[in-house]
């Protein structure tokens, strides 16, 4: 590690959902954008159950908030060139930790194989949603 400053210019551009109904950020005035690109990572802020014809709020059973909160995550992800597969680190909110082990299950659909490095706690979420998620991702399209 050195001393030196950083001498190279990093870009830092907002991220927004290609569906305006995913786009929570905006929709109810909130003082954050949905995502950050800062050069070759992505940066989004907490997801909750949002559907994405009605812009409405999914409060069904945990699993399918889960599920609907990552699939709005893919389609965040896909809007800025990267995708689920691309995830590197997660943070997962639920409302109960009760709903850990479901949340594993799901977990177990959408990161079959070598899954994100991940954080879980608990805390009271608004809205009425029972979990709430962000991440980093890696942008762009795998090199390899």
């Amino acid at each position: 590690m050195t001393d030196q400053p950083m001498t190279e210019p990093v870009t830092r551009s907002v991220i927004e959902p290609a569906n305006p109904r995913l786009n929570v950020s905006r929709n109810a005035n909130l003082p954050h954008s949905p995502g950050v690109r800062v050069g070759d990572l992505i940066f989004l802020s907490g997801m909750g159950p949002v559907d994405p014809v009605t812009g409405g709020r999914n409060l069904g059973p945990i699993t399918e908030q889960i599920q609907q909160t990552l699939r709005n995550m893919g389609q965040m992800l896909e809007s800025a060139g990267s995708g689920l597969d691309r995830i590197v680190k997660i943070m997962v909110v639920l409302a109960d930790i009760r709903h850990y082990d479901e949340m594993n299950r799901v977990w177990r659909e959408f990161f079959p194989v070598d899954p994100p490095a991940r954080t879980v706690c608990a805390l009271q979420l608004s809205n009425g949603n029972g979990v709430e998620i962000e991440c980093i991702a890696l942008a762009g399209k795998d090199p390899s």
